[in-house]
């Protein structure tokens, strides 16, 4: 009974995790996200700080 209830409880965890992922307002970040192992530390440091004097 209670292994029924706690794999239910986390399927609804993992159903949540994945609509997180999966949702419009988080692409923005996701892709910008990525895009940082590809550029260089100097560009992802003057990016933060141009965000955070906004």
């Amino acid at each position: 009974m209670i292994s029924g209830i706690y794999t239910g409880l986390m399927l609804v965890v993992f159903l949540g995790i994945v609509a997180w992922a999966w949702s419009k307002q988080n692409k923005t970040k996701f892709e910008h996200l990525s895009q940082m192992a590809l550029k260089e530390d100097e560009q992802i440091k003057a990016e933060t700080e141009e965000k955070n004097h906004e």
